[in-house]
């Protein structure tokens, strides 16, 4: 439900020809409360967040999002919609990373994979609780496949 309330408050903000940086702070503000409770990461601070395609970088043509730890900036795909609960998942996902690098999660993972698993489960939770579940379900054993360091689910 707070998902929804969320969407509701900010849709007619994002849905403007351009978001400003002051509405994504604010989207950001909002995806926090989900980061925090669900990781017990702390809140972190608004990024610089652009919109531009990842073919350019090696290995990201296929992706909607990437953290990149040197800078702290997230850069997102030009048609992710973040008006809706499913655009804004690849936010908190991309967010999560940027935890995860703060706290020096990065530092004691198993694995790096495993970082991936906990931001996949992280934005299955946010899908599902937005009543996306086919997504939210797709997306939790997407983050188990690529996180799984070495090992083999047992589906």
């Amino acid at each position: 439900m707070k998902t929804v309330a969320a969407f509701l408050f900010l849709t007619p903000i994002l849905l403007a020809p351009k978001a400003q940086a002051a509405d994504l702070c604010l989207l950001v503000a909002r995806l926090n409360q989900t980061l925090v409770a669900d990781t017990g990461y702390q809140a972190v601070p608004c990024p610089e967040i652009g919109f531009a395609a990842l073919d350019g970088q090696p290995g990201m043509r296929s992706q909607a999002g990437a953290f990149f730890p040197d800078t702290g900036r997230i850069e997102l795909a030009p048609d992710l919609n973040l008006a809706t609960p499913y655009g804004q998942s690849f936010l908190l996902h991309e967010m999560v990373h940027a935890a995860q690098f703060a706290e020096g999660a990065d530092q004691t993972a198993p694995c790096p994979a495993a970082l991936e698993a906990e931001a996949y489960r992280v934005q299955a939770e946010f899908l599902h609780d937005a009543g996306l579940v086919w997504d939210a379900l797709f997306t939790r054993m997407l983050g188990e496949q690529l996180g799984n360091c070495g090992a083999h689910p047992d589906y």
